[in-house]
């Protein structure tokens, strides 16, 4: 005999794991502070790619006048606020990427609890179909 709600519960469970739980799962095989770390450096190379990019467009926006720039003497001022330019963008960037990833990991776990919960449910009531069936040997 199949029991209804034991199939419910399977079938929400399926339902998670093809949508939410493609996401979430990833996450949970990695520590808090891992997560966070690897997703940072990920963080710290696109944004320093989105940084070099920016850059290259505002060089070739300013090309008519770059050539007479770079016969002046103000050459090292320039270089040092690029640099800090390059620093804040970077800063800005890392403390967007860590809430961010802290919330994903966040909502992952609390997901996955949930996940967890329900199989424990299903895990129950197996076994307690398993104790009311009639033992195969018996017939």
């Amino acid at each position: 005999m199949l029991n209804e709600e034991r199939i419910r519960l399977m079938t929400k469970m399926a339902s998670y794991e093809t949508r939410e739980g493609k996401e979430h799962m990833p996450i949970k095989q990695y520590y808090r502070r891992d997560y966070i770390s690897y997703e940072m450096m990920k963080t710290f190379v696109t944004s320093t790619i989105a940084f070099g990019i920016l850059f290259l467009c505002w060089v070739i926006y300013k090309m008519d006048s770059l050539a007479d720039f770079l016969t002046g003497k103000e050459l090292p001022d320039v270089a040092v606020s690029i640099l800090i330019k390059y620093a804040v963008f970077i800063c800005i960037y890392q403390v967007i990427a860590y809430f961010v990833y802290s919330r994903r990991y966040k909502k992952a776990t609390a997901s996955m609890r949930k996940y967890y919960a329900t199989l424990k449910k299903v895990e129950r009531l197996q076994e307690k179909e398993e104790r009311l069936q009639p033992s195969e040997e018996w017939k």
